[in-house]
């Protein structure tokens, strides 16, 4: 590994929460029945641990966290993500965990450095992401750089990332980035003062894995980024179209 892959994937091992680590530890110690509990009680912290345990190359722990994942919210996304990775020969598989520890290493930057800082290194993310054909991270790391740019101001280049990324999680079924997607796009749209284009994140989207930041503009697009949420209801998703509201809340939204 190069220097810069290894800062990389430090800086992405350093912004893993005690819950992804638990819950990965959990894996291996509970049921189907119990590990499901503690995945309704965390839903947020499930993707970043398996994540970090298919980086671990703990595939026992992965399968065991994508199903108790569909399990409990109906949703299967992780579960076909986890038997892909396994299907892949291992040069497929060590590309697909350095672009994903390159993406949350933007993630990291993105916090303390800013929108650029982070951009330029999800753009090598994206470019790993696109060699091994992997639509899913393609998708994802196309919503971060959407984001930065849209906190940057850059609206156009904004739009086009984001719909780039609706499109292709939508292919996939990836509700979460797409709902993602949707949620900053309709940011994007009312910065422009277009509220009818601001559509609201489906309510069906909602329930199970879209998370709005609870914090103000200053800070929630980096908190977004890195994961930090409060639940919102149908109807809180919907607040830009329906009232016209300042869609500084929305800038960061369901990341």
């Amino acid at each position: 590994m190069t220097p810069l892959g290894l800062a990389l994937v430090l800086a992405s091992l350093a912004t893993q929460s005690p819950a992804t680590d638990s819950l990965r530890l959990l894996a291996g110690r509970l049921p189907e029945s119990a590990l499901v509990v503690e995945i309704r009680a965390r839903p947020l912290a499930v993707r970043e641990a398996v994540t970090d345990a298919l980086a671990r190359d703990d595939l026992a722990a992965a399968r065991g966290l994508a199903a108790a994942y569909a399990a409990a919210w109906r949703d299967s996304f992780l579960v076909r993500e986890v038997a892909r990775f396994e299907a892949w020969p291992g040069e497929r598989r060590a590309a697909k965990v350095w672009a994903d520890s390159t993406r949350r290493a933007g993630v990291a930057a993105y916090s303390r450095a800013g929108p650029a800082a982070a951009i330029a290194i999800w753009r090598r993310a994206l470019r790993r992401a696109r060699t091994i054909g992997d639509t899913s991270g393609v998708a994802a790391v196309l919503g971060n750089i959407g984001a930065g740019f849209l906190r940057e101001g850059r609206l156009d280049s904004a739009g086009a990332y984001l719909e780039r990324s609706r499109i292709l999680a939508a292919a996939v079924g990836d509700i979460r980035v797409e709902a993602n997607a949707l949620g900053t796009l309709a940011g994007a749209s009312a910065d422009r003062g277009d509220l009818a284009g601001a559509r609201p994140v489906p309510a069906a989207m909602v329930p199970t894995r879209c998370r709005c930041p609870n914090t103000s503009d200053r800070s929630g697009g980096a908190r977004s980024l890195a994961g930090s949420w409060a639940p919102v209801t149908p109807l809180e998703t919907s607040w830009t179209a329906q009232t016209g509201g300042s869609s500084k809340r929305k800038r960061g939204a369901c990341w």
